[in-house]
């Protein structure tokens, strides 16, 4: 049995995701509807994930969901909120934030464009993790619980793309959260970095201006406190501004303290 097969059998034993054949619709926030153009399939199979589909299915999908443009500063989702479908940004920037009771707050991802979120409240119908906020007018492309898990039983390929994805996600919080315990503010500065590059012809390079703010956020730091790094880091040639506005990145991945403890305590 292939592994769609399984997937689509075992589906009614698994919590949140119920008969394949008849799912409610999730509840879309009152966010504003783009009136034109109608969305492109080839857009659609231009997008993470999506780009699985087949013409035809990227075809009949693009019926089907909705463009929201979100003002600056405005929420797309809330935390602990209902909403269940998959969120594409296509245009714009926006932050992941998580918030406890004594209203401290932490950013825990930052979005891009072509950037999505949404595939576990989607597939379990569980609250939202986190807020997420846009820092500047975006655009947003939406796809119903509903749709998406029909695209998810016609194609296998969606299929293995989304576990694909998950996978690739529990990394990188994993990654992300030893990053915070086990480094000090440079060694988080410098990740932060390399996790925000990609590769060019065998360089990295974070294109655009680099936000100082931003990565603060993401690690819990004083934009100051970032700022005075990011001198040291270019003083060293380890980062270098590109013609282009664009940065190249020359700093290697920052080493693991608990070595450097050991190798110090070790006996001579």
């Amino acid at each position: 049995m292939n592994l769609q097969a399984q997937v689509l059998e075992c589906a009614p034993s698994l919590p949140g995701l119920g008969s394949l054949g008849a799912l409610p619709r999730p509840v879309v926030p009152p966010l504003q509807l783009v009136a034109a153009p109608p969305v492109s399939p080839d857009l659609l199979r231009s997008l993470p994930l999506l780009c699985h589909l087949d013409p035809a299915q990227a075809q009949w999908l693009a019926r089907r969901v909705n463009l929201r443009r979100v003002a600056r500063q405005a929420r797309v989702v809330e935390q602990g909120g209902r909403e269940t479908a998959l969120h594409y940004l296509l245009k714009g920037h926006a932050q992941a934030v998580r918030h406890n009771s004594a209203g401290r707050s932490l950013v825990i991802d930052q979005l891009r464009p072509g950037d999505h979120f949404g595939e576990l409240s989607l597939l379990d119908e569980q609250p939202q993790t986190a807020t997420v906020r846009c820092t500047v007018s975006s655009e947003w492309l939406v796809v119903s619980r509903a749709d998406f898990l029909h695209c998810l039983g016609e194609s296998p390929a969606l299929l293995q793309a989304l576990l694909q994805a998950l996978v690739h996600r529990a990394r990188r919080k994993t990654r992300h959260i030893a990053l915070l315990a086990l480094n000090d503010v440079h060694g988080c500065v410098v990740q932060q970095l390399i996790d925000l590059s990609e590769l060019r012809a065998g360089q990295r390079v974070v294109a655009g201006r680099i936000s100082r703010q931003a990565i603060a956020d993401m690690i819990g730091a004083s934009r100051a406190m970032v700022s005075r790094v990011m001198m040291v880091l270019t003083r060293r040639g380890e980062i270098e501004l590109l013609p282009d506005g664009s940065t190249a990145i020359h700093c290697q991945p920052p080493d693991r303290p608990a070595r450097r403890r050991r190798a110090a305590s070790a006996p001579t």
